[in-house]
């Protein structure tokens, strides 16, 4: 059978001394070589896979559907939480829920990719495993090595991709039980020139590797995160259209290549997906990703002390008078987009139609509207301070960090927010239903409870509106003292 053959193949053609490990500098190079190519036998089953393959690998659910059942299950993927790597998450979690995803992590990823993978880990519940290379860490491989990200030679590149990306995939790979015979990879066709010409399924490294994505294009990734509700990486709003170690990527530039952006221009793989590392030849030109960025002006005037600090910043009512709903626990803010022509955008309505649709209405506390054509509307207000550049999205607080008056956080897609205020709702019901306080009996505590809520509420109001009224004076006093200038006299107080 396919499996008994993919079995077989695996086993003869793993990549020698993988769990080995590296014990020093002078046969690392040795010991990270490549692995051979397939053998006859494996590129007469790949044909016949890839004949399979043919009619649906336009389908990437219909390509996952067939790995899955060709494999019977033994799968796993990697993902590096980069710009797109949402899409697959999704559609294989999908499909097989607990797949192990393996996420290497070089020790050179930007802070907002941390943040990102933590984000997508809780959003879609994944089972992470998270692979480094613990005998090479950075410093040392930088103490005897250098920085070789800075080299412009193929060898030095190939030695850093293979160095803190290859060997900690492959090991990685090669502890989980059982051990999976093929990998699922999200890459695709229109990325770079070696994966234009790449097969549905290919054979690297000792095991089979399918690409579900591969003949997906730009327009139907952003399609699929759109309609999926599914979170974007922080730094796509900064100009990224593809994001690897803080010293190899930057915003693409208008006209250029994205993958140009990635390893100084110089490379196009990093060791992971080909294994050849050939300079790039020349840069191409290629139609720059276009973004909406909403801008807001600062507010000045006289501070009076209010908190959260958002609230300080930015004089958004509803940062310090929504309220934690009951049901959930959560503070909920919606901020939506004006369009030019008076319209909310497309996302805004599908998802306020699909927040109707969950029953989730009563959960969103304050809705803030962001205009494109008045930078001091408030949800415009709330997107430059919270540094987001996309809409909907959402602010939270839930009502322990509302008690000691705390900041706010960013949710960016529905999806997410669904899921946190469903559990919250959850832990709320569980504490009602068997309660440890004896408090929540008691009447006359909870009446005064209510009675403290509803001044809490009142007092935010007048701290909002006193600062609101200090502000206003101060700009009658300066225009007293402008009038008195233009006058020629000094004004009376």
């Amino acid at each position: 059978s396919a499996l008994a053959a993919a079995v077989r193949l695996a086993r003869r053609q793993a990549m020698p001394g993988a769990k080995r490990g590296i014990h020093s500098a002078s046969n690392l190079r040795q010991s990270l070589a490549p692995v051979s190519a397939a053998a006859p036998d494996t590129n007469a089953l790949l044909a016949r896979m890839n004949e399979d393959l043919q009619p649906i690998e336009h389908d990437p659910l219909a390509v996952l559907r067939w790995t899955m059942e060709e494999f019977d299950g033994r799968m796993a993927m990697s993902t590096s939480f980069g710009i797109q790597s949402a899409v697959l998450l999704h559609l294989a979690t999908q499909i097989k829920p607990d797949i192990p995803v393996v996420w290497v992590d070089t020790g050179y990823l930007p802070a907002e990719t941390y943040r990102y993978a933590q984000e997508l880990t809780d959003t879609l519940g994944l089972n992470l495993h998270v692979a480094s290379n613990e005998r090479w860490t950075p410093a040392r491989m930088e103490a005897i090595y250098g920085k070789l990200w800075e080299k412009d030679d193929a060898e030095s590149h190939g030695l850093y991709g293979r160095m803190r990306k290859v060997e900690p995939m492959h090991n990685a790979l090669a502890a989980l039980e059982p051990n999976p015979l093929v990998l699922l990879s999200g890459l695709r066709a229109s990325q770079t020139k070696a994966r234009a010409n790449m097969p549905p399924i290919g054979f690297q490294q000792g095991r089979f590797k399918v690409l579900p994505l591969l003949r997906m294009t730009d327009d139907a990734v952003a399609d699929y995160m759109d309609r999926n509700d599914l979170p974007f990486h922080p730094l796509q709003s900064k100009g990224y259209v593809t994001v690897g170690d803080w010293h190899s990527s930057r915003p693409v530039e208008e006209g250029e290549d994205p993958r140009n952006t990635r390893f100084g221009g110089k490379f196009q793989e990093c060791g992971l997906h080909v294994e050849a590392h050939d300079p790039v030849e020349a840069p191409q030109a290629a139609a720059g990703a276009t973004s909406i960025v909403v801008e807001s002006k600062a507010q000045d005037g006289p501070e009076l002390p209010l908190k959260p600090e958002s609230l300080q910043k930015t004089g958004v009512k509803a940062l310090g008078l929504t309220r934690a709903n009951k049901e959930t626990g959560v503070a909920v803010i919606m901020v939506k987009k004006l369009t030019e022509d008076g319209s909310y955008c497309r996302k805004c309505n599908d998802v306020a139609e699909k927040i109707v649709t969950d029953g989730l209405s009563d959960w969103i506390g304050e809705t803030c509207v962001a205009d494109v054509l008045d930078s001091t509307s408030e949800g415009a207000i709330l997107a430059k301070h919270f540094g987001v550049a996309t809409a909907p999205f959402f602010l939270v607080r839930d009502r322990e960090t509302e008690d000691e008056e705390g900041e706010w956080q960013v949710v960016r897609s529905y999806l997410q927010l669904r899921k946190k205020l469903e559990k919250a709702a959850e832990e709320q019901l569980a504490v009602a239903e068997h309660p440890e306080d004896p408090l929540a009996f008691d009447s006359v505590y909870q009446d005064t409870l209510k009675n403290s809520e509803q001044l809490k509420m009142q007092v935010a109001q007048l701290q909002i509106d006193l600062r609101d009224k200090s502000r206003h004076l101060q700009d009658l006093e300066a225009n007293l003292k402008a009038r008195a200038h233009d006058l020629g006299v000094t004004p009376h107080h």
